[in-house]
């Protein structure tokens, strides 16, 4: 029987874990307190969700296994990406749980999604759709004219409408997998349709190339950030230049390297906090790069609107 669950959050690491079947990592990367939530209505074979954010952040995620998901911003601000490709209210993402996706909201966010297992569509869905599914996962993101983006925010939020108004009569698979398959096909007629005037979203390769090194990147500042590094080190592990370095920052993540390996810093010494409510602050500020506890402290507060001894108190 579907489940309606909603979650109010007020840490990223908490919003994180509230998608039902998702694997997920955020980091906050803009200041000040984190504020968000999750609505979803749960089926066995596929979710609808809506979750929104009020915080500069990046997600990683994979759907769950074997799912497609169609998702769109009801609200977005400008320069946020997906894989690497900008997104905006006319941008529509297609994906699947083959890969890790990542996304980057330079401020509040509310995203609708439906998330539907490939099996149940294979016997639902002609398959001319599902071969034009297939294709757009690979291609990941359509940006559609203005009347179809909102034609199918409109068949996204009636569904949600809908499911909620038939909560109680969703009491079989049979009706509950017609909710997901109906809505997902009349999304993918629509997006078939305006995909004459849809533009191209292929990233430019000298866009990939960079956004290669960021990746990199990233991964490098995660596995050291109890380790003495600095933009050279960043450089060497990432195959780049100073200058590309700072300028895919700038292009993909908003910021600069220096600051987005503070806030990679930041976060896990939140994560620390609410795991050892006995963590001395000192200990914790000099383990992670700090030069000294008041200046990780200072940092911290700007960071997460709170104050360390704040956080271990509120965890213990």
């Amino acid at each position: 029987m579907a489940t309606l669950v909603k979650h109010e959050s007020r840490d990223i690491d908490d919003q994180a874990r509230s998608l039902a079947g998702w694997e997920q990592s955020y980091e906050q990367l803009g200041c000040g307190r984190f504020r968000g939530s999750v609505w979803q209505l749960v089926m066995r074979d596929g979710v609808l969700l809506r979750e929104n954010s009020n915080r500069q952040h990046r997600q990683q995620f994979v759907p769950p296994h074997g799912h497609v998901v169609f998702a769109m911003a009801l609200e977005v601000e400008p320069g946020s990406a997906f894989n690497g490709r900008p997104i905006a209210r006319n941008s529509l993402a297609v994906f699947d749980s083959r890969s890790q996706h990542d996304a980057i909201y330079v401020g509040g966010i509310e995203l609708i999604a439906l998330s539907v297992d490939l099996a149940v569509l294979e016997t639902k869905l002609a398959p001319e759709k599902l071969e034009w599914l297939e294709r757009k996962s690979l291609e990941q993101r359509i940006e559609l004219p203005t009347q179809s983006a909102a034609a199918i925010r409109h068949t996204l939020l009636a569904a949600c409408d809908d499911g909620v108004r038939r909560l109680e009569g969703l009491n079989d698979l049979e009706q509950e997998n017609e909710l997901l398959s109906s809505t997902l096909s009349h999304a993918v007629i629509l997006a078939m349709a305006a995909e004459k005037g849809a533009m191209p979203s292929v990233i430019p390769r000298r866009a990939a190339t960079r956004l290669k090194v960021i990746k990199r990147a990233v991964e490098f500042m995660r596995a050291s950030l109890h380790d003495d590094i600095g933009v050279p080190e960043i450089c060497a592990a990432a195959y780049a230049s100073r200058r590309t370095l700072h300028y895919g920052f700038e292009e993909f993540m908003h910021t600069t390297p220096q600051a987005y390996l503070r806030a990679l810093r930041l976060n896990e010494a939140r994560r620390s906090l609410k795991l050892h409510a006995g963590l001395p602050i000192t200990e914790l500020a000099s383990t992670l790069g700090f030069a000294t506890a008041s200046h990780f402290t200072r940092h911290y507060k700007l960071m997460f609107d709170e104050l360390p001894s704040a956080t271990l108190k509120l965890r213990s």
